[in-house]
């Protein structure tokens, strides 16, 4: 039963790979292939890739005699960055599966149902955390010598930081299910801690070239320094150099760790999955509800899938919260932004009103609201075929909840773009217009792919919502349509046409565009849209 249930799982996150949803037959082995390879490359090549950079840089203190220290870095990030990737994974696989009652009704027992999807949680974890550590170990292995004994070590390295990732991302999950049992809104929970981790790591990011320059300058100081206030870090990154002690110790207490981990919610799985499943009921005084129209009830019924799923707030939402950061930031560094501007465009006439539309446009594309809106209808779609509404009726809402989720933040960080910059009246009409009607365009496509490639058999929201091809696609259109043009004005035409004739040129296509795209879903989108809910 348990190796069923494991492939259960495992079948459930590589599905995409290996079984075409919309021809509705398996993949070919040719297809399969690139897709996992076009994985794999993203993960290792691209941004493994910029990991191993910094390795590189860091090389003369791991020649130096400090590969230990080396180990405990990249170690610590891999920590990390696996945390942040997959610290959800358990919350939402485990206790929101939308199979639980129907295991939980088999005569199975819950230690098997927690090991299967916990399993799961460990290959996320092995996936994200070994992102940075595998390309940073090989760089150690191509530019340090080797032993038999270094290379063992740094292999139970590598799987011992994935071992502790799956351990606290079970704690973590489990921290998170236990208080949004307590809480009404337990999707803001999430995504609270979620956007810790995100500064955090972007803080990480921006002062990671510092930080390297100083480890080098300073490794001596910092290796005696941890050596003896720190004595177990240093055993944690002595594992990569070969310490058989060190690395019996960490590997065998990871292992311990994540058996118990498992063990614990096995005991408590029932009770928090079963908690999960509504909402805490608010008692107080009653009150009337005034009437709602259609679309307002089609409308509050899409907010409220929206914020009590925080998948969908943290892969479809990103922008609301970085626009207004981004527009604050602009008002208290004009000058710095200002300059840079000047410095890298000394010949292009206006190029700060094509560099903050663009840059806006860019971060208001990260906001995919209306992609899997259709999908996360689930099998309960057909119920709006049995409602006396107008199929539009729907369709508006969605395209509606992507607009109220993102214009205001397109507009406040337009706003405080116009009143740093002062680009003048036409200026500030298109800063502030063309982001905008770009928004609208990224909605209404995001609907229609929602519509022409959409999944209705997932049994985890995060399926639809972040594994699906239709997320992929969105994507690449939507920065390709801020991408494009930018390249055009900035490369082919080197500032020969001026920036507010050539946005006025884009703003007519996005308009255009959206134009379009409203057209075919109220028309052609509204019968594909009626004939799946039939």
């Amino acid at each position: 039963m348990l190796k069923v249930l494991i492939n259960k799982q495992l079948t459930e996150i590589f599905r995409n790979f290996f079984f075409d949803q919309k021809k509705n037959r398996a993949r070919s082995k040719a297809a399969t292939a690139a897709m996992i390879a076009g994985l794999f490359f993203l993960l290792y090549a691209v941004v493994g890739g910029m990991f191993g950079f910094y390795a590189y840089n860091l090389v003369p203190i791991a020649s130096a005699g400090f590969g230990w220290m080396y180990h405990l870095i990249f170690g610590g990030v891999g920590l990390l960055f696996g945390i942040f990737g997959s610290v959800f994974n358990t919350y939402s696989g485990l206790y929101l599966a939308k199979d639980n009652d129907l295991l939980l009704s088999m005569p199975i027992p819950p230690i098997k149902i927690v090991t299967a999807r916990t399993f799961s949680v460990f290959i996320m974890s092995l996936m994200y955390s070994s992102m940075i550590t595998l390309p940073t170990t090989v760089i150690y292995f191509i530019f340090v010598p080797q032993t038999v004994m270094s290379v063992i070590g740094s292999i139970a390295l590598i799987l011992t930081v994935a071992l502790l990732v799956f351990v606290l991302s079970c704690l973590l999950g489990w921290v998170v299910a236990k208080i949004s049992v307590k809480l009404k809104g337990r999707g803001y929970v999430i995504v609270i801690i979620s956007l810790v981790f995100v500064v955090l790591y972007y803080v990480l990011f921006f002062k990671a070239a510092d930080i390297v320059q100083n480890i080098i300058k300073n490794a001596a100081i910092y290796g005696e320094s941890i050596k003896d206030n720190a004595y177990p870090f240093y055993l944690f990154g002595s594992m990569g150099e070969g310490n058989a002690l060190a690395t019996a110790i960490f590997f065998g207490a990871a292992l311990v760790l994540a058996a118990l981990s498992m063990y614990v919610l096995s005991r408590t799985f029932i009770k928090v999955a079963t908690s999960l499943k509504s909402e805490p009921t608010a008692y107080g005084k009653s009150k009337n509800i005034a009437q709602k129209s259609v679309f307002s009830t089609l409308l509050s019924k899409e907010y409220t899938r929206f914020k009590t799923c925080s998948t969908y707030m943290l892969n479809c939402s990103l922008g609301t919260l970085l626009l207004p950061a981004l527009g604050v930031f602009i008002l208290f560094k004009t000058d710095t932004v200002k300059a840079v501007i000047s410095s890298i465009f000394t010949a292009f006439p206006g190029a700060e009103i094509a560099m903050f539309c663009f840059a806006i446009c860019f971060i208001a594309a990260t906001n995919a609201v209306t992609v899997p809106s259709v999908s996360l209808e689930g099998k309960s779609l057909w119920m709006m075929s049995s409602l006396p509404i107008d199929p539009k009726e729907p369709l508006l809402a969605k395209l509606a909840l992507h607009l109220i989720l993102t214009v205001p933040s397109v507009v406040i960080c337009s706003v405080c773009a116009a009143i740093a910059i002062k680009p003048g009246a036409l200026g500030t009409v298109l800063i502030i217009v063309l982001p905008a009607v770009f928004t609208l365009m990224n909605a209404a496509l995001g609907l229609i792919i929602g519509i022409l490639k959409p999944n209705l058999n997932w049994t985890r929201e995060i399926v639809p919502i972040k594994q699906s091809a239709c997320i992929i696609i969105y994507l690449i259109a939507s920065f390709a349509a801020v991408i494009v043009p930018a390249l055009i004005y900035f490369t082919a035409l080197k500032g020969a046409v001026s920036a507010t004739l050539f946005l006025f040129v884009v703003l007519a296509v996005y308009t255009a565009a959206a134009v379009y795209e409203i057209v075919w879903l109220m028309r052609r989108g509204t019968q594909k849209f009626a004939a799946l809910c039939a």
